[in-house]
């Protein structure tokens, strides 16, 4: 009997300077299996044969070849190790899939982990307010991005201030550092005013790192050239983050029905209830224990009354169900200072205090003001 095969496994393992014990532990079988191969008194199985192909890198069909001479393969023995032949590929292609699935979804997980961690809790949408005497409110938005920074400002609500057809107007959005301003940029009408982070005097690639000290400014210069301005600090609630995985159903019904109400029916109401007009701007009710304010501009409900030597405001913007609570003693000291959104029931700032009897404030605006606007 030929040994064709063996003289091919005994010339490669030499040119590696290898010994049959060593050659036997890179394909895991005993140095016994290795001598028979190398002497023909037996031969690699296929799976075998295509592993030394693969060591070695020698061609399959050439040792193939050799053992079918060693051993003198009739056709029907042929059939047999072309069917096992095919059996090895199936099984090394099976392999082969299961690892590319296995990469595959390896891929796709972490590609979701990319997106997620470039996505997660980078859209935010707040609420604008403004903190001045010099205005009755304010309605605006700002869409926070981690592309694009987007502040809009609807309406701004002058206090006692008439702009009369020939005065000129100027509005400065700035922002305060090291008590030094530094505008971003300047608007020459009330309405309309909308601000991205592309269209800044200055660079400004993130706007929501100014907006703790961002202000706005109104310049009026009359007709005899006299100069007033206005200024106020913006107030900015956060309303929505995509911060959570799962979304809440916010589709529920509110806690009450007067969210629904137009500003023009809330106010016909509170005129049928003894509220009197203040300014074209303020409804007002006023007593000898608590004075109610409406500002229709930013419809808002402001509750303001004293008992046991502390002063407590009370403000509830309708369009938001944002509640402002403020509790001050008789030296105008803060005891309570914080905001808590009605629609969610959560505090979303607490300034100072425990930041919990928003329960008991809710209560008194229900017994004294909401409850007349329920439908």
């Amino acid at each position: 009997m030929d040994n064709k095969l063996g003289n091919i496994i005994s010339e490669l393992r030499n040119k590696k300077n290898l010994t049959q014990k060593e050659l036997a532990d890179k394909l895991g079988i005993s140095d016994k299996a290795v001598s028979r191969w190398e002497t023909g008194k037996s031969f690699p199985d296929l799976d075998m044969l295509f592993r030394i192909s693969k060591f070695f890198n020698v061609s399959f069909e050439n040792l193939l070849t050799a053992r079918m001479v060693d051993d003198g393969t009739d056709d029907e023995l042929m059939q047999d190790i072309i069917k096992e032949f095919n059996d090895m590929n199936k099984k090394h292609s099976k392999r082969i899939k299961i690892i590319l699935i296995i990469l595959a979804l390896v891929s796709i997980i972490f590609t979701a982990v990319i997106i997620f961690t470039n996505t997660y809790n980078r859209f935010k949408v707040y609420q604008v307010g403004i903190e001045s005497d010099d205005f009755d409110g304010i309605n605006g938005i700002y869409v926070e991005t981690n592309i694009k920074d987007t502040l809009t400002i609807n309406t701004l609500g002058m206090r006692n201030v008439k702009i009369k057809d020939n005065d000129t107007i100027s509005v400065d959005l700035y922002y305060k550092e090291n008590d030094k301003e530094y505008i971003i940029q300047n608007y020459s009408s009330l309405d309309n005013i909308v601000f991205t982070n592309f269209q800044s005097y200055i660079k400004i690639d993130d706007l929501s790192k100014y907006i703790d000290n961002l202000y706005i400014r109104i310049t009026i210069i009359d007709d005899k050239n006299n100069i007033t301005k206005y200024n106020g600090k913006l107030e900015f609630t956060l309303d929505f983050s995509n911060n959570k995985i799962f979304l809440e159903d916010d589709d529920e019904p509110l806690i009450d029905s007067y969210e629904s109400l137009s500003v023009d029916e809330i106010k016909k109401i509170l005129l049928n209830n003894n509220f009197k007009i203040l300014t074209k701007n303020i409804l007002i009710k006023e007593s000898k224990n608590y004075s109610i304010n409406f500002l229709i501009d930013s419809n808002t409900i402001n509750y303001t009354f004293e008992n046991n030597g502390l002063n407590y405001l009370y403000s509830l913007n309708l369009n938001r169900l944002i509640l402002n609570v403020l509790i001050c003693d008789e030296n105008n000291t803060e005891i309570e200072n914080y905001q808590y959104n009605v629609k969610k029931k959560k505090i979303i700032k607490c300034t100072s205090g425990s930041c919990n009897n928003y329960e008991e404030a809710m209560a008194i605006l229900n017994k004294n003001v909401l409850n007349l606007l329920k439908k």
